[in-house]
């Protein structure tokens, strides 16, 4: 089977990637290199021992991408490739729509114009796409009331894929909604490294204050309707959530019908903010000076899973512990300063 990874060196990418060279399968791996670097390819083949074929292209190219499918003859995409700030998409709207949908759009049209006896396609959606909760924990079957341009390309790209492969045949394909993945893999070589000097993401907000490259991490509110009155969220493993794109994979090829779902993928709890970083500091034995601000705009109090379809569907749920995405967040970030 010929699998096409798109964003194959990003954060969420190169871990699913690493569990499926590990399962044995082929593939191939593309990137554009936007928010990427290609020695994340390095360490791939390192850890893997297995050398890969990597192609540098944009999603954007419809020719590009069409020619590509076919040269290869790709029967299952995964797809992470795209944009993620949530902040940058609400001030440039525009591009996130030309990236996230347009480019998703040209990898589905392509893959439908592939004559083959079976397309799967695995796309890298998000919880973005409930908004504000109506109740917890988010169901699949949530109202669907994105917040910003983010969450609203997702949607939009699940909308999409839906339409293609229940009006065509031989579809099988899955969204899956992510919830807020943090951790690194247990090689310590590969994690969230954000090119930005002040990550957006929590978990390299935090590692950058333990490094003494920020003098304190900022926590924006502290006046929520949560225990200790900071936001709560459900935090996942990022080698849970490889782990949970195989048992998707492994769901749909073993499907004889065609078949399209939304599935969240989390740990189905949520946990505060400053219990993450009290763990942080308890697990790793360093001290993270934080200061209060105030609420960003649109941050909502509290969000987390509901997971009962992963678990029935799937066979899949969390294994790794907030512990252990503390732990090996820092010796990830230990690794990177080795090597600097």
């Amino acid at each position: 089977m010929n699998i096409l990874v798109t964003g194959a060196l990003g954060y969420i990418g190169s871990n699913t990637t690493i569990k499926l060279i590990e399962s044995g399968y082929k593939l191939y791996l593309l990137d554009n290199l936007h928010n990427s670097s290609i020695d994340t390819l390095n360490k791939i083949e390192k850890i893997t021992k297995k050398k890969q074929t990597f192609i540098e292209a944009d999603i954007r190219d419809h020719n590009e991408i069409n020619n590509i499918l076919k040269k290869y003859k790709i029967e299952t995409i995964f797809h992470f490739a795209g944009l993620k700030s949530v902040k940058e998409s609400e001030n440039s709207p525009e591009k996130y729509f030309e990236v996230n949908f347009e480019g998703s759009k040209n990898l589905i049209d392509g893959l439908n114009l592939q004559k083959i006896k079976k397309k799967i396609f695995i796309f890298s959606s998000s919880a973005c796409v409930y908004g504000n909760p109506k109740k917890l924990p988010y169901k699949e079957d949530h109202p669907l009331s994105p917040e910003n341009a983010y969450g609203k390309t997702k949607l939009k790209v699940e909308l999409y894929l839906k339409q293609t492969s229940l009006s065509n045949t031989n579809w099988q394909a899955i969204a899956l909604r992510y919830f807020n993945p943090i951790g690194a893999h247990s090689s310590g070589f590969l994690g969230d490294n954000p090119l930005n000097d002040t990550p957006e993401n929590l978990m390299p907000y935090i590692s950058r204050v333990a490094l003494g490259k920020l003098t304190h991490l900022e926590i924006f509110g502290s006046d929520y309707d949560t225990n200790d009155g900071t936001p709560v969220r459900d935090y996942i493993h990022i080698e849970d959530l490889a782990e949970g794109h195989l048992a998707a994979f492994n769901f749909l090829k073993n499907k004889k019908n065609d078949v399209y779902e939304e599935i969240n993928l989390g740990k189905g709890k949520g946990y505060s903010v400053l219990e993450l970083v009290e763990t942080f500091q308890k697990i790793n034995k360093i001290n993270i000076p934080y200061e209060f601000s105030k609420r960003r705009l649109g941050d909502i109090s509290k969000y987390y899973a509901d997971v009962e379809k992963s678990k029935n569907l799937l066979g899949w749920k969390t294994k790794k512990t907030l512990e252990e995405m503390c732990k090996s967040s820092w010796e990830f970030e230990k690794k990177l300063k080795e090597n600097e």
